[in-house]
């Protein structure tokens, strides 16, 4: 008896060393739901109620983050104050854990979309819009100077991550929700990724990370896809590609939302948006992009999915398409138990086989390397 299990347990220590994950396991002594429970959590960001540490759904989402329940926040303009109020706040919730960094994320674009502004006590910043017709970003060090300071005051702030650039091309100056609000720096592809590319490298320099969007472009659609699913299948030009080839080739994308828009190229059928599809992803990987970083959602809460997927439905499809980092606003309920639920469904669709428990490794070992890149602060090494 005594030799089978020395034998069984040299078997079972060289697996360990094929598999980082066994020898992980191994070398912590966790019992394997507790590391699964710890994987799921990575891939879960939430919004929450309330701007100071005092107030119940602060306390809720911190408690999260510290039990490894979810491993990010996304912070909008209810939760941000004064400057003073919201460096209390991030500091906070970043400090509930301290390893990995939980994500701290934020809408800074400029324009109509940033949450730090004026208002509160914050600055201002153009329009990506305007930034792209003024001569006086042509250069990219003048552009990389203005967001420079956009991201300096993200980090002060306490901020680690921006879901920013916008890299759609404006094709469509009548579309809601990107040309009439001035969200895309242009029609054309050269001068959005050169845009995009000084947007990064100024918040890679403030260790931030950057997250561009919306795959595979929102830049022609005829709808606001917080308002209904947008069928781009009509408009969508292959030119809306670009920015992402470019960007991916040079090694300038940290990650990448997906969003929900319909085309059949990028859809698993039966008008299926992109954002849970996984001939998206797989577009975004090998196919036609190559970029093989972190994957994130844009929020899974808006009428363009929330109108036909059930919760369960959306959370099981995004992960299942291959989705890493899933997005909850929780804008206007401020569930302090969003996070818990998220979690709930995505842990039992690994124990009942509608996940993988491999594709909770991929997004898992993805999120966790572009976390350790945050740390060491090194956001420009190589996937």
């Amino acid at each position: 008896m005594t030799r089978t299990l020395i034998a069984a347990g040299i078997v079972s220590l060289g697996m360990a060393l094929a598999n980082p994950l066994s020898a992980f396991e191994i070398e912590t002594k966790a019992p394997p739901d507790a590391l699964l429970d710890s994987m799921i959590g990575q891939m879960i960001m939430v919004g929450f109620a309330g701007s100071t540490e005092r107030v119940s759904g602060v306390i809720a989402v911190r408690d999260q983050l510290a039990k490894g329940t979810i491993g990010g926040v996304v912070l909008y303009p209810e939760n941000i104050g004064p400057p003073e109020e919201l460096r209390a706040l991030t500091a906070f919730l970043r400090n509930a854990k301290s390893s990995p960094v939980p994500f701290i994320a934020v809408d800074q674009e400029g324009g109509l979309v940033q949450r730090l502004t004026r208002r509160n006590g914050h600055g201002y910043f153009p329009s990506a819009l305007s930034v792209g017709r003024n001569p006086s970003f042509a250069s990219p060090e003048s552009a990389e100077k203005l967001y420079a300071t956009m991201a300096e005051d993200l980090a002060h702030a306490g901020f680690n991550l921006n879901f920013g650039p916008v890299v759609d091309l404006n094709l469509n100056p009548s579309n809601p929700v990107i040309g009439q609000r001035g969200r895309s720096f242009g029609a054309d592809p050269n001068i959005v990724t050169r845009l995009a590319r000084a947007f990064i490298i100024a918040h890679r320099q403030a260790n931030i990370v950057t997250v561009a969007k919306h795959f595979p472009g929102h830049g022609s659609s005829h709808v606001d896809s917080h308002r209904a699913l947008a069928d781009v299948s009509e408009t969508w030009k292959e030119i809306e590609l670009e920015p992402y080839r470019t960007l991916a080739k040079e090694g300038m994308l940290d990650a990448v939302m997906l969003g929900h828009l319909y085309h059949p190229r990028f859809s698993d059928g039966a008008r299926l948006p992109a954002s849970l599809s996984g001939r998206a992803v797989q577009a975004l990987r090998a196919s036609y992009i190559g970029f093989d970083g972190v994957v994130v959602s844009d929020d899974l809460e808006m009428s363009a999915v929330s109108g036909d997927y059930s919760f369960e439905e959306r959370v099981i499809k995004s992960v299942n398409a291959g989705t890493d980092l899933l997005v909850f606003s929780n804008v206007g309920v401020g569930d302090p138990e969003l996070g818990v639920r998220i979690h709930a469904v995505i842990a039992d669709g690994v124990r009942d086989g509608r996940i993988s428990r491999a594709r909770i490794e991929q997004a898992y070992g993805k999120i966790k390397l572009l976390k350790r890149r945050l740390a060491e602060h090194d956001l420009p090494g190589k996937w």
